[in-house]
């Protein structure tokens, strides 16, 4: 459920959330390994020859063509690095491309998640807590 973009806003029958909460944010979008999971069901370390592709899903229910970008952008560019390029990594290192990512969606005229403040893009390199210990 990493990949669908609905999760974590509010059910549109009931009260509350909707059923697939908590919201997913592009993180936990470029952790969700796929070849990691195959091989994690198979035991094979060649299971990554048994992933075809992936998809990130955005159902309309919830969303119109006002928020449809903020909804899938900058989380389907996460997406697209972790299928491409399948690293060993985790999200911490490719940080700096996905802000840089969304920025380059946002001048295009994509009405991109933003993913920090925008001191933290003007001042780069002071916002991040990689690495620090936290209380």
């Amino acid at each position: 459920d990493a990949w669908y973009l609905d999760c974590g806003f509010g059910a549109w029958v009931g009260e509350g959330n909707n059923w697939c909460s908590p919201y997913k944010g592009w993180q936990k979008v470029y952790d969700n390994s796929p070849s990691q999971i195959a091989e994690n069901l198979t035991g094979s370390t060649a299971a990554e020859s048994l992933i075809l592709g992936g998809e990130v899903a955005l159902w309309t229910e919830q969303v119109d063509s006002e928020a449809v970008d903020s909804r899938i952008w900058p989380r389907a560019a996460a997406l697209g690095e972790r299928l491409w390029s399948n690293p060993a990594h985790n999200w911490e290192p490719a940080e700096y491309r996905m802000i840089h990512q969304r920025q380059r969606l946002v001048k295009r005229g994509v009405q991109a998640e933003r993913l920090q403040p925008e001191w933290c893009h003007q001042n780069e390199g002071l916002c991040y807590l990689a690495g620090a210990e936290l209380p």
